[in-house]
């Protein structure tokens, strides 16, 4: 499966070469590793770290934003708060997935909140910079097109998964998405690179923890995962697979 970034990179903490880090992780990004050196190297350079704080609310929906954003370290949580008061999870970022691409089309807020898990690093570049580049390199708008269009296809995938499916079939339908993004491979298992508790998966699907649990519990009989402290291992993943499609 492709994905918007390279799922193998490993960060460095970001107070010894956050900039050396950032730039790694922009050349491997979908679209942006086929950009020109030296526009990835002045998108770096015009940019700066900032770092976010276990919970600190990163962006809020509507908030206007005009700079392209490069998760660094760590993980920002994608979600909406629903009209009852409950949050609607819509995704995790991991290093090298990035913010900002529809508002700097678009000029208009952004479309969701963003809230760093625990400790997050971001990279932050101007706006004006990443327009000035475009008019450049068209490289680097072709980056914007094939990112937006993986996102819309990673949508849709979510989208076709009908709630009337039994929950089992929707939950191995999410983890199977999320193995091929971000599953790492460990002794014939995939180990998810990312920490999700039931509480996550529950607000994912919409749906109450207890019934969430109770699924986990029948995949987990079933061998084809675990969940061991919100660290979820895809321990048959051709069985996973089979589950997701009824």
């Amino acid at each position: 499966m492709e994905t918007s970034r390279s799922v193998k990179t490993r960060t460095h903490p970001i107070g010894t070469s956050a900039k050396a880090t950032a730039r790694g992780l922009l050349g491997a990004a979908l679209g942006f590793r086929d950009c020109r050196p030296e526009t990835l190297d002045a998108l770096i350079d015009a940019g700066h770290a900032r770092a976010l704080g276990k919970g600190e609310l990163f962006l809020s929906q509507g908030e206007p934003f005009n700079m392209l954003c490069l998760v660094v370290e760590g993980s920002v949580e994608v979600s909406l708060l629903r009209h009852d008061g409950r949050r609607h999870l819509i995704s995790f970022l991991q290093p090298g997935d990035l913010v900002g691409l529809m508002c700097l089309i678009d000029g208009q807020g952004h479309v969701n909140d963003l809230r760093a898990r625990h400790a997050t690093s971001v990279w932050l570049v101007p706006g004006d910079v990443v327009d000035r580049l475009r008019g450049q390199d068209p490289a680097l708008g072709q980056a914007f097109e094939r990112q937006l269009v993986f996102r819309s296809r990673m949508l849709y995938e979510r989208l076709s998964a009908d709630p009337s499916m039994p929950l089992d079939q929707r939950l191995a339908r999410l983890l199977h998405l999320l193995s091929g993004l971000y599953g790492r491979p460990q002794d014939g298992a995939l180990q998810l690179d990312m920490k999700v508790s039931q509480a996550d998966l529950a607000d994912w699907l919409g749906v109450s923890r207890q019934r969430i649990n109770f699924v986990i519990q029948q995949l987990e009989r079933d061998g084809l995962i675990s969940l061991r402290y919100s660290a979820i291992t895809i321990t048959n993943p051709p069985g996973l697979a089979l589950r997701s499609k009824g």
